[in-house]
Parts: structure tokens; sequence; C-alpha cells
């Protein structure tokens, strides 16, 4: 069984691995040569104005802004989930209204632009082939469509548990 991507994955209370536990992950990419996903709930105790100027890049945001752990793999990789604007066509669409990318000069638009919405995960979640599919059918994952209104969540702490309630409500 292979989700279609984009989706949601939510970790079932089983997951102990201490990356996954009660996460809720953006599965971007799934094919046969494996899946690419962020986790949606884990926020760093890094600003991104730090971020941007470990990394020289102007930064006009708010301050309390923070960079997110988008998972255990290649954690110097930054990827964009951004809200609203137009994706180009490396960009992966999400739903209606979200998009990932790995664009860094879009990076630097949206860090100038103090009314973007958008996160920078910093790593991914990274399945090889096969792996996330024996997963699925072992019960660590329960497989969602994309919740809008999570993707960008207030409150990452509380998401999982959000997230876990629309299974048995939905």
């Amino acid at each position: 069984m292979t989700p279609e991507a984009p989706c949601l994955l939510v970790a079932s209370p089983a997951l102990l691995d201490p990356n996954f536990l009660h996460a809720v992950v953006l599965v971007v990419e799934h094919d046969e040569e494996g899946a690419l996903g962020l986790v949606l709930n884990r926020p760093l105790p890094l600003s991104l104005a730090q971020v941007c100027e470990e990394g020289g890049m102007a930064y006009e945001g708010s301050a309390e802004a923070s960079a997110w752990r988008g998972g255990p793999v290649d954690p110097q990789r930054g990827i964009l989930l951004v809200q609203g604007g137009l994706p180009e066509e490396e960009d992966t669409v999400v739903d209606l209204t979200h998009f990932v990318s790995h664009r860094k000069d879009l990076l630097e638009a949206l860090l100038g632009d103090s009314t973007a919405r958008y996160r920078l995960f910093l790593g991914y979640a990274g399945w090889s082939a096969g792996q996330l599919d024996q997963e699925l059918e072992l019960g660590a994952w329960t497989r969602r469509p994309v919740v809008s209104e999570w993707l960008l969540h207030p409150d990452p702490t509380g998401l999982w548990q959000v997230a876990l309630g629309s299974e048995t409500s939905g």
C-alpha cells in the first residue's frame, strides 16, 4: 500500500523511536525509491534569526519565529513549507494553499517579507524503498489526507493529540 503523496502520517502511540515519538509528518514524496517527509510538530530551540545570521542572510521577520526540525536526515538542508504565493515547476504542491520548496532564492525573498507565512525546516524524514510501506503495514503510522490547518499549526506540541483525536472522530 503506497500512500499517495502528499499525505500526512500520524505516529502510533506505540512508535517509540525518539525521532518520531508523537510525530505528525507531511509526506512530500513517496515512490518506489522511498519517501521524504517533514515532521510538522518539532520546533527547534533555534530562532529563524539565528539561522539567517549563521547563513549570512538578512531576516525581517519576528524575533520569536523558530526554525523547525524536519527530521533526522541531513539536518543542514533547509526545506520550506509555504502558505500562499505561486510555486515554481520544481516545487511540490501540497494543497490549494501550500507548497514545499528547496529554493534558496525563495527563502531569501520570504525572509525579507514580514507578512509571509512559511516555516523553514532543517533536515527531513527519509525512508528507503519499501520501508514506509512496511511501517504502515506494521501499524507504526496512520495515513491521513492533508489537513491544511495542521500544516502551520499554531500549537506544535498539541498537534499530535489533535491528529490522533481526529482519527477516532473522523
